[in-house]
């Protein structure tokens, strides 16, 4: 199943995005209120703010050396005291000197020259918006954007105690490009910039960006900064648990191979199989490793199948798995900014005989997302597979990337998005809701006896 190409980069496969870990660190969980103690009177001495090791890396760089701070160079010390104040009376008599040799200014020639628009990314600013308001699937409006990306800076800007009294300007309602609203928001973040010397172009344009994203949330749409670290859009707290093996059975595979399968059919015939990822890489593909555990599971005496998904981070395979339990139904509809949805389908070539058609049920909670989801929404849309546990993350669709300059930082923004073929559900950002809801201790039981009621439903 794969996403649409544009103009602009790749569209990655709608089943290939890996939602990233929780646990991964992130600059928007920083803990504010300990920021605020730490990073008081920054502006006077940044050294201060180097002091503290929770910093974020990120948020370090954002913050300049101030001129009075003492700096060695090489080993060598700072000049005396008195060495300090004989170049100081030097300097300004040279100054004096200059001063009255210097011929008069002429009446055509202004007094001063312009001072600089304070830096703060605006190239890197100009791309983001550019690419988020012409290519997202949301269709975001120039005001949304613009004041999300004003919100970020000055966010930054209160994190570090700065001056962020800078007036927002009135956009517009486009959808698109606006110039004129982008050089009203270039105004404004001068401004901001200005009054904030203690702090970087760079640093200030990632607050815009990830303040940009975060006004058109989702799933796909995601920032890179310089330091390879992520900003999720849509920022979540997850509870769930990964997957909980049952004790007992005959074991089919113990050792946990790279994605991690591993199955045992139980006492009572349900085949448990558990993998985290859907990798297929090199030589590699867990479509075959799924395959052949099923083929020995079915040797064992398999009579149903419990597919164990909590904390799988997705990857490609998850149609092609699904299409071996159907007949060619459709599955999924794809959507994409133009609103011209298109119906997918499962693969009839692919589908496996007999002795595998057994009743199905999947555990999924909110720590399983993308490639999970689309094997567990294909079947249920069929109603060949009932779900288990909780709402999944809802991470069905498809993105495009985008450099920002040359510091290697990357902008991710969601192109496609997937929905129920049959029943219409939206699923991208609200996720899969269970047959079965069932907490993690109780998920795998609560399968259990779903698969043992079907199998004794079954002639």
């Amino acid at each position: 199943m794969k996403g649409a190409t544009s103009g602009r980069g790749v569209v990655r496969d709608v089943t290939a995005h890996e939602p990233r870990e929780p646990a991964r660190e992130r600059e928007s969980e920083a803990p504010v209120k300990r920021m605020h103690s730490c990073t008081e009177g920054v502006i006077r001495n940044t050294a201060a703010t180097r002091s503290c090791g929770w910093l974020p890396r990120s948020q370090k760089a954002m913050l300049r050396p101030m001129r009075h701070e003492r700096i060695e160079v090489n080993g060598l010390r700072p000049a005396s005291a008195r060495h300090v104040q004989v170049l100081a009376r030097i300097a300004v008599l040279s100054i004096v000197l200059a001063a009255s040799c210097a011929p008069a200014r002429t009446a055509d020639v202004a007094a001063s020259s312009p001072a600089a628009t304070p830096a703060f990314g605006r190239a890197k600013l100009d791309i983001a918006y550019s690419f988020i308001s012409d290519s997202s699937l949301h269709r975001p409006t120039s005001r949304q954007l613009l004041r999300g990306a004003l919100d970020g800076m000055r966010s930054l800007v209160a994190a570090v105690g700065g001056d962020a009294s800078a007036a927002t300007p009135t956009f517009t309602d486009d959808i698109g490009t606006n110039l004129d609203d982008f050089r009203k928001f270039a105004a404004a973040a001068g401004v901001l910039a200005a009054a904030n010397p203690q702090l970087t172009a760079n640093g200030l344009a990632d607050a815009a960006i990830v303040g940009m994203i975060r006004a058109d949330p989702d799933c796909h749409t995601y920032y890179v900064d310089e330091y390879g670290r992520n900003h999720d859009s849509r920022p979540v707290t997850r509870t769930g648990t990964g997957p909980q093996i049952p004790e007992g059975g005959i074991t089919i595979l113990g050792e946990p191979d790279q994605d991690g399968l591993q199955a045992k059919v139980l006492a009572n015939g349900i085949a448990y199989v558990t993998w985290h990822a859907f990798e297929i890489v090199g030589t590699y593909k867990i479509t075959d490793a799924v395959h052949a555990v099923l083929e020995r599971s079915l040797a064992a005496g398999a009579k149903a199948w419990l597919f164990d998904l909590r904390g799988n981070i997705g990857g490609n395979g998850g149609d092609t798995m699904s299409s071996w339990f159907l007949d060619g139904q459709p599955t999924l509809r794809h959507t994409t900014r133009s609103g011209n949805p298109t119906t997918l389908s499962a693969n009839r070539d692919v589908r496996l005989g007999p002795a595998y058609q057994l009743p199905i049920a999947i555990i999924l909670n909110d720590r399983g997302g993308s490639a999970p989801e689309v094997f567990a929404a294909s079947l249920n849309e069929n109603k060949r597979a009932t779900i288990v546990g909780g709402t999944s993350t809802g991470c069905l669709g498809g993105e495009n990337d985008v450099p920002l300059g040359s510091d290697g930082s990357r902008l991710y923004v969601v192109q496609s998005e997937l929905a129920g073929a049959v029943t219409g559900a939206r699923f991208n950002n609200v996720g899969l809701t269970p047959d079965v809801p069932a907490d993690d201790a109780s998920a795998v039981g609560a399968a259990v006896a779903v698969l043992i009621a079907k199998l004794a439903d079954s002639p």
